[in-house]
């Protein structure tokens, strides 16, 4: 693990995993849409990681991954800011639109498959074409606990999620004679700022949270094994929250 692109960079969890990864050693390219959330966690990543300023561990790339034609140029800027080609991407990027079915628009739920789907295949996709040329890597998916037992009026996020799970093991076969691994980690409640304020204060009290810095280390774990080695899927939970046909 040399250079490492981590997508959804400013939100909890692709923040904790960037700051894992730079103070592991790598250099991280922290991608997302809003430029100064990306600089305050790069600032930060920089400090935590003790990077001097002519080397920073932590660099800022703004880059919608809905845009293919943006994405294409990612995996150039990346290698340009971080002086290699990537060898591996963590793909954080998410986003969660609840509600009964019967109110969700049908542009609701295709933004969120465009994003959590889509946005996820189109940077799989580049950078399956920057780690063959260069012999090989590794890319992590981040999931949901949502892909094995869904919660109600989740139509759309638990849908996207499914499909992240297939995509992730149809690029694990994909990636074989590329000596690319491809697995997936599914998380089960981490607090975000994605959950409405009272479903995360029921959360919190009836099922506990796991900390980011958790599914960080997890990252970290596979991120660290041999290209021989793979981690296809992995599931991190509270230990006291409920799975298999919770409410």
């Amino acid at each position: 693990m040399r250079v490492a692109v981590v997508t959804g960079a400013s939100g909890v969890l692709g923040r904790a995993t960037a700051r894992a990864l730079a103070i592991a050693g790598a250099t991280v390219c922290l991608v997302g849409r809003k430029q100064e959330a990306l600089e305050a966690a790069v600032a930060e990543i920089n400090v935590a990681a003790a990077a001097p300023s002519s080397q920073p561990a932590a660099l800022p790339i703004v880059c919608d991954v809905t845009d293919e034609a943006e994405v294409m140029r990612l995996f150039a800027d990346a290698t340009k800011a971080a002086g290699a080609p990537p060898d591996l991407l963590v793909n954080c990027v998410g986003i969660m639109s609840g509600g009964a079915t019967v109110d969700m628009t049908a542009a609701t739920f295709d933004n969120v498959m465009k994003v959590n789907v889509m946005g996820t295949y189109i940077c799989c996709r580049e950078a399956f074409k920057v780690m063959s040329k260069a012999g090989g890597g590794r890319i992590i998916n981040i999931g949901s606990l949502a892909a094995r037992s869904p919660r109600a009026n989740s139509a759309a996020y638990t849908t996207s999620k499914f499909a992240l799970d297939g995509l992730t093991r149809s690029l694990a076969l994909d990636g074989r004679p590329l000596n690319i691994a491809v697995g997936i980690i599914h998380p089960g409640n981490v607090e975000s700022e994605l959950i409405p304020p009272e479903e995360r204060k029921r959360r919190r009290k009836e099922e506990g949270y796991i900390a980011a810095e958790d599914v960080a280390a997890s990252v970290l774990h596979m991120a660290s094994l041999p290209l021989s080695a793979n981690v296809l899927e992995m599931t991190v939970l509270p230990s006291q929250q409920p799975f298999v046909g919770r409410g």
